[in-house]
């Protein structure tokens, strides 16, 4: 035996470096809660932050700043607060582009529990995924 280790596939090295970052996102498990009505959103590759925002109901402005080197996007879909997508699009911002700023857009939600999402490519499943809880009231 020549005691080299054998050359592990691009792809499983992708892998592993992409689990290690969804699992690096988990680890927070605390809720920014916001009592006015604007949420301030980041993305970066790949997370959106704060992971978990709980805002008053009634007419709510959004903002999202893309700091990752990747382009995102936003949507907002109806969720059980388990991460899962697939849902009711209440609303999205488009394409925003490293560096750049996408919104503000406007939206009235009904209070629940919502998914926010980067539906651009498989980003949903690398760790582009927040939850959003609107609480009732004005």
């Amino acid at each position: 035996m020549s005691g080299r280790v054998p050359a592990r596939p691009a792809a499983t090295v992708l892998a592993v470096a992409a689990l290690a970052g969804i699992l690096a996102g988990c680890g927070s498990a605390s809720t920014s809660t916001i009592d006015h009505h604007e949420l301030r959103l980041t993305e970066e590759d790949f997370r959106i932050l704060p992971y978990r925002s709980s805002v008053p109901g009634g007419r709510l402005k959004i903002v999202v700043r893309n700091v990752g080197a990747l382009t995102h996007n936003l949507a907002i879909e109806a969720g059980s607060g388990d991460g899962r997508t697939g849902g009711h699009v209440f609303a999205t911002i488009p394409t925003i582009h490293p560096g750049g700023v996408g919104g503000p857009i406007k939206v009235t939600l009904p209070p629940g529990t919502y998914v926010l999402v980067s539906t651009v490519a498989n980003q949903a499943d690398l760790g582009m995924v927040a939850t959003l809880v609107v609480r009732p009231g004005a």
